[in-house]
């Protein structure tokens, strides 16, 4: 999978799912704006959500008026959903297999302790570097904008209502989490007492941890048999990256249906009331994503082999789209892969920061944390101290980290920030609002902060490959077919 125009068609894969993604936004909004209940009523159908998802209506008979034209728009709808759960379905399914095979072959094909633990800790310092960053980021603009102030206090009590029952259920959970989760359960749960379970649940930590312990178990075999293992992962970790170049193929229509589905149901009114919160948290990703990572790749890049702007957006569009649209890290992490061998990242420091970084390193989530928590503070009247504003940045930091295994992790464990520093819990209601597509946009800069990870590793490595041998190669790959 690259990002070559192809001989059918003229355009680049990103391209094609860039046009996707164009076409799913304004049938979204056409949606959202022109189809209404009361367009449905019209069509004589009175609970909209239950016809289109096929279960009973809660009010006996309220859509056995459907006309020919309801059924055919549940048609359309379902065929939609069908085609991005699909989509994602498939590439969670060689997540976990690419994962555990790209790192056995990463950590043994180190073949060396001394080496391993350099390449480990420049890889740990590198996430941590960009996650402070983002979270310095985060507070200055919370602390220059104040979006908190903007919104007046009927508003916020209204959204607050609205959304009391899904905040319950998270304030719920994090005090289940928080009740069975010590910090030594935490760190043993990291470690999977069975790996095939593990990969069935998609627990991605433990996934790491297994592929972790048995690249460091190889390293131990002599070198001839760890050689021959190290080719055998590596085969099969290439073999998983061919099935996602066909998985791939379906992408376009995929973004399609998943941004349409998405901005049809989102709901404007509430991004209106809070419109100085939404474009503030964008604009810090943004910050982020186009001058932060730039800046740090610029640095730490040779000047004979510098890692500049339009190189790394060219060849990270396709992982940057597809987040967007998935608002999955760990889905969108095979072609993440794919886009930073292609950036010139060799295959062993591909494996080994990328699928750890989906795991540990999250700049989007810490920024997304530091963001909500000094916002919901200034909207309840909270001044936070000096302290405070470390504790929520170190907070976030670690929730950034987070569980893995633990559905909805962020907005969950937020929970703890916000007690942490008085903070009210019921204002997650108004977080839960808009999170959706804020969710969107945070995504993009997870998987854009592995990639720009990989790039200064490799870069200190020395294992990134020039961006004129990659035109070559790409050249040549392109000629041999």
């Amino acid at each position: 999978m690259t990002n070559a125009t192809t001989a059918r068609t003229g355009l680049a894969l990103h391209w094609k799912v860039l046009i996707g993604l164009a076409l799913g936004v304004v049938v979204g909004l056409v949606m959202n704006v022109a189809w209404t209940q009361a367009t449905w009523q019209s069509l004589g159908v009175n609970d909209a959500k239950a016809f289109l998802s096929g279960a009973a209506s809660a009010e006996p008979g309220a859509n056995d008026g459907a006309t020919f034209v309801a059924h055919a728009s549940a048609f359309v709808s379902q065929a939609g959903k069908f085609v991005g759960d699909l989509f994602l379905r498939l590439l969670r399914l060689i997540a976990v297999p690419v994962v555990l095979f790209s790192l056995v072959a990463a950590v043994a094909g180190v073949g060396d302790f001394r080496r391993l633990g350099r390449l480990g800790g420049l890889t740990v310092g590198v996430f941590a570097v960009t996650a402070v960053l983002a979270v310095m980021i985060g507070m200055v603009l919370t602390s220059v904008v104040r979006p908190g102030k903007f919104v007046d206090a009927q508003t916020r009590d209204k959204i607050v209502a609205q959304f009391a029952d899904a905040a319950s259920q998270r304030v719920a959970s994090a005090e289940k989490f928080g009740n069975d989760n010590s910090i030594w359960t935490q760190v043993v749960d990291a470690f999977a007492a069975n790996p095939f379970a593990a990969m069935s649940s998609g627990n991605m930590l433990q996934v790491v941890t297994t592929a972790i312990l048995l690249g460091v178990g190889l390293t131990l075999v002599g070198d001839g048999r760890r050689r021959q293992a190290v080719e055998m992962f590596e085969t099969l970790a290439e073999a998983c990256l061919r099935v996602v170049g066909l998985v791939m193929k379906l992408a376009p229509y995929a973004v399609f249906c998943l941004t349409a589905a998405i901005l049809a149901n989102l709901g404007w009114s509430i991004l209106a009331a809070v419109t100085v919160f939404v474009v503030t948290t964008i604009a810090g990703l943004a910050l982020i994503l186009f001058v932060q990572y730039p800046a740090l790749m610029y640095a730490f890049t040779t000047r004979e082999n510098r890692m500049t702007f339009g190189r790394f957006f060219k060849a990270m569009a396709p992982a940057k789209l597809l987040a967007f649209s998935s608002s999955s890290s760990a889905a969108t992490l095979p072609v993440t892969m794919e886009c930073t061998r292609n950036l010139g990242v060799s295959e062993r420091v591909t494996g080994f920061v990328c699928p750890l970084g989906t795991t540990i390193n999250m700049d989007g989530t810490a920024f997304y944390q530091v963001m909500c928590v000094t916002f919901l503070a200034q909207l309840f009247g909270v001044e936070l101290s000096l302290a405070q504003h470390a504790t929520i940045g170190f907070m976030a930091i670690l929730v950034a980290i987070g569980s893995p295994g633990l559905p909805g992790a962020s907005i969950v464990l937020m929970v703890f920030v916000l007690d942490a520093v008085k903070v009210p819990t019921q204002g997650l209601a108004i977080i839960i609002a808009v999170d959706r597509v804020l969710d969107m946009c945070r995504t993009v800069v997870n998987v854009a902060g592995d990639a720009a990870a990989s790039v200064i590793v490799a870069s200190k490595e020395g294992e990134l490959a020039t961006e004129a041998a990659m035109q070559s190669q790409t050249q040549a790959a392109a000629d041999s077919r």
